[in-house]
């Protein structure tokens, strides 16, 4: 429930279910739970032979109710303990095997899990570091199967692959001729690169990143789609811009500039807003109409649809920065956002039976595979996944 497990604490964690070792200490801890008392026996010790130990709980149970939803609003879900053996061991075990904090279940009551229907499904692994680099000439390099080392020189910059998926570009030599390269993700990929300058670049799935090759004059400017979260280098004398293109017809070029900083900037083309997340430093985000100066915690939001200009609003930090932990975390988020990522995570198409009114709150690993993002999603009792040939589609709990 802290989110700490190893890949060997889980195994021994099932381990314990399949044998029933479990079921007495789930339902005393969910029971205290819901009795303001969230102590957890030390259940391997137990067993071991030794007395069983309490775990202190008031973290687990302020992270719990830090996620609790905001406000009561059509479609949001709200918490339901129910202290049934079989609904608490489901839901720790699956809660645990997917590393999540909590999730929310509905305002309405599901169906019992026995009368539930079980649906053969096809797995699907998650992303991992994937991407291609396309060099200044226009070939490319898939950095999936390149070795570890030197990959290429440009200019007077030379390209080297570390192991974790991360790329370094190392300036040296003389040369004032400014190349350009591209990383590029794909949906399920994710890369890091080391920028000339020093500025630390994450790429999230679907995205690209075009940056010259070594940065001269007074300025430094890249180019992004997708998703990215920047580290900037200081360099007061040359400030850091991020270009940001547009969706198709919605108006002018997005620029952030600035100085030394840590920020998220999330402007999918899909997606209805881009939405430009300031950690520290200051970042300045020019759009249509006047420009917004953020500060550290804020975010500036603007529509993919071209109207209504910079929108400043408090940031949720670490809804924002989640994909950079390797989670997916949500926050009275609507089904349709949530699938957006899946797919991009996964690399599968969604497709939906019914019209979804549906909002969610939570917090899962993106280690697992698709599976078990479905189960814990079909714990809320509001939908159901049905997984065929790469395709998902969600659909509706149809109630008596």
């Amino acid at each position: 429930m802290e989110n700490k497990a190893s890949d060997e604490e889980l195994e021994v964690f099932f381990h314990l279910l399949e044998r029933g070792l479990l079921d007495e200490p789930i339902t005393a801890y969910m029971n205290a739970r819901a009795d303001g008392n969230a102590a957890m026996p030390d259940v391997a010790h137990q067993e071991a032979g030794g007395e069983a130990a309490a775990v202190p709980g008031r973290e687990d149970q302020a992270r719990i109710h830090r996620i609790s939803p905001p406000t009561h609003r059509e479609g949001a879900l709200r918490i339901s303990l129910r202290k049934r053996w079989w609904a608490a061991a489901a839901l720790a075990g699956l809660l645990l095997a997917a590393g999540a904090v909590y999730f929310m279940q509905g305002s309405k009551k599901p169906p019992p899990l026995a009368q539930q229907p079980v649906t053969p499904r096809q797995d699907i692994a998650p992303g991992g570091d994937h991407a291609v680099l396309t060099l200044a000439d226009g070939s490319t390099i898939t950095l999936d199967s390149a070795g570890n080392g030197s990959l290429s020189t440009q200019g007077g910059t030379t390209i080297y692959k570390h192991a974790g998926g991360k790329l370094a570009y190392q300036a040296g030599g003389t040369s004032q001729v400014v190349q350009y390269n591209t990383l590029s993700t794909p949906r399920g990929g994710k890369y890091q690169v080391l920028l000339p300058d020093g500025t630390s670049v994450v790429l999230n799935a679907a995205s690209s990143l075009r940056f010259p090759t070594a940065f001269t004059g007074s300025g430094r400017e890249v180019e992004l789609n997708g998703e990215a979260y920047f580290e900037v280098a200081g360099n007061a004398a040359a400030p850091f811009r991020v270009k940001v293109r547009p969706a198709a017809g919605s108006g002018p070029e997005r620029m952030i500039e600035v100085l030394g900083t840590s920020f998220n900037i999330m402007a999918y083309e899909d997606e209805p807003v881009m939405k430009t997340t300031l950690v520290s430093g200051a970042v300045r985000v020019t759009g249509e109409g006047v420009p917004a100066l953020l500060r550290p915690g804020q975010q500036a939001v603007i529509s993919n649809s071209g109207a209504g200009g910079v929108r400043v609003e408090n940031a949720a930090l670490d809804e924002a920065l989640a994909w950079t932990r390797n989670e997916f975390q949500f926050s009275n988020t609507n089904i349709y956002s949530i699938m957006r990522q899946i797919s991009r995570w996964y690399n599968v198409d969604v497709s939906y039976e019914d019209s979804l009114h549906v909002f969610l709150n939570g917090n899962i690993r993106k280690n697992v595979p698709a599976s078990q993002v479905f189960k814990m999603l079909e714990l809320t009792g509001e939908v159901r996944f049905r997984t065929e040939n790469g395709r998902v589609t969600v659909s509706s709990v149809k109630r008596p």
